[in-house]
Parts: C-alpha cells; structure tokens; sequence
C-alpha cells in the first residue's frame, strides 16, 4: 500500500491496491481512455489498460469478462458504468462538475460525492486517501509561502490567485503549470510542469497551500497538502470539497475579494493550525479504506 509513489494517482490506486493487499482481490485494473491501445503493469500490481473509446472497452468486457467491483471516476465512462447494469457491484464518483446534477446520482449501486447536497441514503462523503507515510511534515527550510498544485485550466482560476498576490512581497510556486501561459508579471511566483519537480518535497518545503478554484471538484492535491501540515485557503464558491476545510483547524474559505487577506491571516497565524493532527484523526490512510469496504458491503456488495 505505502510503497506506491505518494502522489499523482494515489488515491485512485489505493482502493486497488489494499483490496489485494488485503486478499480481497485477485486481480485489479486501472481503465482509461488513450489514441492508443496498451496495457502494463504498475509496481503496485494494478493492471493499467488504455482503451481507444467505450465501444473498445465494451469489447474487452465481452473477452475477459466483467469485474466483481466497478469504481468510475467522473463522467467520462458513463456509458460503461451503464453497460455494466446488473452485472457487477458498481460505485460512481461524480467528481467532474460539468453538467452535474442530482442524476449523477442514479445509475448506479452507491455513490461517492463531494459536496453535501448531493448527499442521499445511497452515498457517502468523498474523501481522497493520502499516503500519509510519505506525506508529513518535515521540519526544513520553507522556500515560499504558498504552493498551488493544479494544471492550469479556467475552474482552477490560477487569474483569481495571480491577481490576489500581484505587487505583494508573496512568493509562491505553481505546479504543474507552463509559466508561460500565464502573466506572472510583478508577482513572486515560480512555476514547473510535470516531473519537474518532486511534489511531496514542493509540500514540505511551502507554509501554506491555496485553492482558488471555483467550478471544480474537489482534487486529491488538496487533502494531500492539509496530511502534509499546510493550512490551505480555499475559494467559497468551489463545488466540491468544502468538508476539508475547518476554520482555524485546517485552513480557512475565502471569497474573491479577499483571499489575499485571508492568505495574510492564515500565514500570521500558523501556529494555531493544526491540520496533520485533524487530517489523521479523521481521515487516516487505512481507516478511510475501511470506511469505504464497509460502506460498499453496506451497499450491498458481497466478496
């Protein structure tokens, strides 16, 4: 389980990788979608299949046959998590706010859903699960104040961050991003794109983590930097995610208009922030895992 790289991916493999660790499963695969037909094996013994679209995923089923247990993640492969119908135990994570509504939650056995009023008797809270043996705190130099994990696209809202801390003495660090997509004119930021930098060694070494995002769920990096002991401001009108953040405990929901000022207050007062500690009484790598077995038993899914 915690040998696995402890970022990108995480929390999408762990599920995977404990039910085999558990014995549990035999086998697991990791599906997604590519201009090119593969499959390999990860060092954590997840099967990796890339499919041209659902019809060649349709076909893949017909050979080898359907899974015991189907996680989908987002929208993309609604159309397999219908075909699957009756056929095995299926969990949606309607996780991509595009053209979301409440018939996300249909068409499937149980439900994983990041924002409260999407809440039903049918699902539960998503939490991404962190690999909180090699994300912690480390007591080291701290390079900038705050770091932003997210690519760069419109509901990230990378502008909203860049124009907060335009002219201020902020330094801070973007990744993965290509700096020159973006004005970073007058601003103390930095940026790398993917496998430039390490990302547990970007966590260590900020003081806070920033999320400006707005029409966007809510992503692992953001669980991953409050396990790493960064208080993280977020913006208040995200879409999913708001259950991280407690006010004086993890971190603090800002508005627009003042998410500079509530960078300023979270970084004058750190010291008071205790987000490891609420990270790991609540949701812990393991106890979470088990949270989600148990609620897919619950559910009705039997091994």
């Amino acid at each position: 389980m915690f040998e696995q790289r402890p970022d990108w991916g995480f929390h999408i493999y762990s599920i995977g990788v404990y039910l085999l660790d558990k014995g549990i499963a035999d086998e697991v695969e990791f599906w997604d979608y590519s201009e090119h037909r593969s499959a390999a094996y990860h060092s954590n013994g997840i099967l990796k299949v890339m499919f041209l679209n659902e019809e060649d995923a349709k076909f893949y089923l017909e050979r080898y046959g359907h899974p015991d247990l189907f996680i989908n993640h987002g929208s993309c492969s609604r159309v397999i998590l219908d075909y699957l119908a009756g056929k095995c135990f299926r969990v949606h994570v309607p996780a991509l706010r595009s053209g979301l509504s409440r018939q996300e939650n249909f068409g499937a056995e149980c439900y994983l859903v990041d924002s409260e009023e999407y809440l039903d008797d049918r699902s539960m809270m998503y939490i991404p699960v962190v690999n909180v043996k090699k994300i912690h705190p480390v007591d080291c130099e701290k390079k900038r104040d705050f770091i932003y994990l997210a690519a760069f696209y419109p509901g990230k809202r990378h502008d909203l961050l860049l124009n907060a801390v335009r002219g201020t003495e902020l330094t801070g660090h973007l990744h993965p991003v290509d700096g020159s997509k973006l004005d970073l004119a007058n601003t103390n930021i930095t940026t790398s794109n993917w496998n430039e930098n390490d990302v547990v060694d970007l966590l260590r070494t900020s003081r806070i983590a920033v999320y400006p995002g707005d029409y966007t769920s809510s992503p692992a990096a953001m669980w991953e930097c409050v396990a790493a002991g960064l208080p993280i401001v977020v913006n208040e009108k995200i879409k999913g995610g708001k259950h991280l953040v407690v006010s004086g405990v993890t971190g603090e929901l800002a508005s627009e208009d003042n998410f500079l000022e509530t960078m300023r207050h979270v970084l004058a007062n750190l010291d008071s922030y205790k987000p490891r500690e609420y990270f790991m009484e609540n949701w812990d790598t393991v106890p979470m895992l088990e949270k989600y077995i148990s609620f897919f038993r619950k559910m009705g899914w039997r091994y």
